[in-house]
């Protein structure tokens, strides 16, 4: 029976790889027509807990089609890749992300890990750490409490114990820090304020709107705010709990707060190419 299961996944994935390269023209040809003011493709940082469901339920919207309907699409297609109404979209997959055939793309892997094509529109949203460290583990909870599949518990369900501060102990640097992380790899501030300063945009959730009307300026595109909370749990944690917390996210808070501070964001053509 294993035999069995491991020759069917290996034909998918054979499959999917075929599939995947006969589909490669039809998805450079059409994407070698997107022009947002210089720009060819959008991809979005996707720093988790911090506003990333709601751009990329408005990025989907923009095909006309149910953005939850295309999304749930991406999710469950092996590539991660599928064309609605002429736009082109990417979740996750790192391969198809850096050859750039799409309208738009998100994913949660780190700045540095990716090799972005010249004349992309690289953006993010940023969150107070303290609040999208606890978003986070109220997304895990109700994941938990209300019985909720969801890929990720495999190994972050492992992260939550009897309390908030067994979470604290167990949650990875690189996701307690996931906003520093996003741009580097050891966690440097200065490197990370370096990075940033490449992206073509870059905004805060408390200027939500804000960030996308630049953003709509910047690209020429007519997007919509969208807010969405999924998580439903709400975690009642002692404050000697989020003042470790706010401790614990010093670096972040300083880089942040570095953001902030800099009054002209410049629009930067992002490429890791030589």
């Amino acid at each position: 029976m294993k035999i069995l299961l491991f020759i069917k996944k290996a034909i998918r994935k054979v499959f999917s790889i075929v599939k995947g390269v006969l589909e490669e023209k039809k998805y450079q040809e059409i994407s070698s027509k997107y022009n947002f003011h210089g720009y060819k493709r959008i991809y979005l940082i996707h720093i988790r807990k911090s506003g990333g469901t709601s751009l990329n339920n408005m990025f989907l919207s923009l095909s006309g089609q149910d953005p939850e309907l295309l999304y749930n699409q991406l999710a469950i297609i092996p590539d991660h890749r599928l064309q609605s109404n002429g736009l082109s979209y990417v979740g996750w997959n790192v391969r198809y992300i850096n050859k750039g055939n799409y309208f738009y793309a998100f994913s949660h892997t780190p700045l540095h890990k990716l090799d972005l094509a010249e004349q992309t529109f690289a953006f993010t949203c940023f969150r107070d750490p303290v609040k999208r460290v606890v978003s986070h583990y109220n997304m895990l909870m109700d994941l938990y409490v209300n019985k909720i599949y969801h890929p990720c518990m495999t190994v972050e369900g492992k992260w939550l114990g009897l309390d908030f501060e067994d979470f604290l102990q167990r949650i990875p640097q690189e996701h307690l820090l996931n906003q520093l992380y996003m741009f580097s790899k050891q966690f440097d501030v200065e490197e990370a304020l370096l990075n940033v300063k490449k992206l073509s945009h870059y905004f805060f959730d408390d200027t939500f709107s804000e960030g996308i009307n630049k953003l709509n300026r910047k690209t020429g595109l007519a997007l919509e705010p969208i807010h969405i909370r999924k998580a439903n749990y709400n975690a009642s944690i002692k404050e000697e709990s989020l003042a470790k917390l706010r401790n614990m996210l010093g670096k972040e808070y300083l880089f942040l707060d570095q953001l902030r501070k800099q009054k002209n964001h410049k629009t930067f053509f992002y490429s890791c190419r030589k």
